[in-house]
């Protein structure tokens, strides 16, 4: 009896076993041979899925770029160049209007101690007014900064600009040619050709990492060498600013001289046709050529890269001077032009409003100083007009660090989860522990 029911239950064990270990031998072969092809067809059909996503990724770029760019030609930079004119108009009839030379002297004056002011208390700005401390007193503070050195860079290329034609013949196309040659070369050789652009070319925003930051030539830290800096900023004000100035005087005196120059109402009215088209001619080349000519960056460097970029600059400069003097005279003639200070006015603060709504009122400053070729690859030629794609990416920035807020709180979900399911997977186990400890002690006692 003990060794026919030992026998039996011999059998009655070892079955399972052998039928447990043959399911378990087989399964994963089984699987293997199976998952094969459809490893290989995930792989494909994500492959297909990444092209998709990097192809829809760039079509949606290169329409964000396309918005900023209608956004810049349309609205900002016809703001920008509204709010200049109507601010140097205003300066030129309350300071000093029957005397150009004193007129132009005081400009000059109070926009280079404005500017240097903000350039040498830029730090204290940046250090003591900030949004996280203040936010009320950050907003009112900043926009009134900016307005006030919007004032101050207007003042200080109107008493440039007047003060250069006292000195030189404004009738002459000679010398105006020659004075503008020379200030484009010496800009040349000192590598700042790229201070030439303005808008369309450029939309900067009222950021609060950067709000009160003016870059000088030579990059020489304030808080370190206070005498340099000081020499740095004087340079990079008077020197590089006034041939900034002179610059473009030259090439809208020229334009002046050359398009209907006895007729002043002719030159106006024709310059409604003929310089508007050169300027939108001219920007949409720009445009056009921008995305080879950082291409051509990528790939090149040392003199050929900077003499590409400087070529580049100077094609920015054309189609600007050309865009600024078209507005500028189509202000004239259609913009209350029997009421010359309501028509100041209106362009003088309806602009500002505008752009600082907008959030990009610091498009009117002319601060700092570029180097030309400065960045690795395209960035040296690179336009900073992102307005519509700053806002998608700041959006895209939020959601993620939503995410990456919320994920802590999943992952401890998912293991909390993870725990209980392996807690109910051992209870039985457990449970049976007792079943086979007492069928073991039977066995003994038969």
């Amino acid at each position: 009896m003990v060794l026919t029911s030992d026998a039996s239950q011999d059998n009655s064990v070892t079955t399972p076993c052998l039928v447990g270990c043959q399911t378990i031998s087989i399964y994963p072969a089984a699987a293997a041979a199976a998952t094969t092809p459809k490893s290989t067809t995930t792989a494909a059909t994500i492959t297909a899925k990444e092209t998709i996503k990097k192809s829809q990724r760039n079509l949606h770029d290169l329409l964000l770029e396309i918005s900023d760019v209608l956004l810049s030609c349309i609205l900002i930079a016809p703001c920008v160049i509204a709010y200049w004119r109507g601010t140097w108009e205003l300066v030129g009839v309350i300071l000093f209007p029957k005397n150009a030379p004193l007129s132009a002297l005081c400009s000059f004056l109070i926009g280079g101690i404005g500017h240097l002011s903000f350039t040498l208390f830029q730090r204290l700005l940046t250090d003591n007014i900030h949004p996280d401390k203040h936010r009320l007193t950050y907003y009112v503070i900043s926009r009134c900064y900016t307005y006030v050195f919007g004032v101050v860079c207007v003042n200080m290329w109107r008493g440039a600009w007047v003060l250069c034609d006292w000195l030189t013949s404004a009738d002459s196309l000679i010398i105006i040619c020659v004075v503008t040659l020379v200030a484009l070369l010496f800009l040349i050789a000192t590598r700042t050709v790229r201070n030439l652009g303005a808008a369309p070319y450029s939309v900067i925003m009222d950021h609060k990492s950067d709000y009160f930051q003016v870059e000088t030539m030579f990059r020489i830290p304030s808080f370190r060498q206070p005498g340099l800096y000081l020499m740095d900023a004087l340079f990079s004000i008077f020197v590089i600013g006034t041939l900034v100035v002179i610059a473009w005087r030259g090439l809208w005196g020229v334009m002046d001289l050359t398009l209907y120059p006895h007729d002043k109402v002719k030159s106006a009215r024709g310059s409604l046709v003929k310089v508007p088209m050169m300027g939108c001619i001219t920007v949409t080349l720009t445009y056009i050529l921008h995305p080879i000519i950082r291409w051509m960056c990528d790939h090149i460097d040392g003199i050929c890269k900077l003499i590409i970029c400087d070529i580049y600059y100077l094609a920015e400069f054309y189609g600007a001077v050309n865009t600024w003097r078209g507005i500028w005279n189509l202000l004239d003639v259609y913009v209350y032009p029997d009421n010359l200070i309501l028509s100041y006015c209106v362009t003088h603060i309806v602009p500002f409003l505008l752009l600082a709504a907008l959030k990009c009122s610091n498009s009117i400053l002319v601060r700092g100083v570029y180097i030309d070729a400065e960045g690795e690859g395209s960035d040296s030629v690179n336009i900073p007009i992102n307005y519509i794609k700053l806002h998608f990416q700041r959006e895209r920035d939020k959601r993620l660090k939503v995410m990456f807020l919320h994920k802590p709180n999943l992952l401890i979900h998912n293991n909390e989860k993870e725990a209980h399911c392996t807690l109910n997977e051992k209870k039985p186990k457990n449970e049976n522990k007792p079943q086979s400890d007492a069928m073991d002690a039977n066995r003994q006692i038969v």
